[in-house]
């Protein structure tokens, strides 16, 4: 048990490190497509990955989602539903990102909205796959959050349980 007290202050601070890393990327992502959606639905068109027919509610939906699950994550308000969000929606990135690198497409990211002139690479892949790796993390150490709203109402509550 000593042990795992020796790392409690490492692990605290990986773990707001990730939130906070994750949470801005997110809020930022969310704000600079919502800011225009109509340049993210061609973005998401050149994918080639969806029907027509979901690229427009997507391209509405998806940076709201961004933003609510960033500012989940950086307020620690539904931690775990914020964090296992993003990490999923990293992996969906990540796969579509590798899916258009093998196919060869030379289209814009549209990771942070409107992004021309920026086409997709390997980086992007990687970096995604970092983001989804921290995303986990975060999943995992969700159930003990420091700095959180969460750990406040637990401690409001008397609810030493978790």
């Amino acid at each position: 048990m000593n042990r795992l007290h020796t790392f409690l202050p490492v692990i605290w601070l990986v773990s707001m490190l990730f939130r906070l890393v994750l949470g801005a990327v997110f809020v930022y992502a969310g704000i600079e497509k919502v800011m225009d959606p109509a340049a993210f639905a061609i973005d998401i068109s050149n994918y080639r990955l969806l029907p027509g027919w979901m690229i427009n509610p997507v391209a509405i939906a998806l940076p709201w989602i961004e933003i609510f699950a960033g500012c989940s994550v950086l307020a620690g308000v539904f931690l775990p539903g914020g964090a296992l969000i993003i990490s999923t929606l990293l992996l969906l990135f990540a796969t579509a990102l590798g899916i258009s690198l093998f196919r060869g497409l030379d289209i814009s990211c549209g990771c942070f909205g409107s992004t021309a002139g920026q086409g997709i690479t390997w980086w992007y892949l990687v970096r995604d796959i970092i983001l989804f790796l921290m995303g986990c993390t975060v999943l995992l150490l969700s159930h003990h959050p420091h700095l959180s709203v969460d750990s406040i109402i637990r401690k409001i509550r008397g609810d030493s349980s978790r």
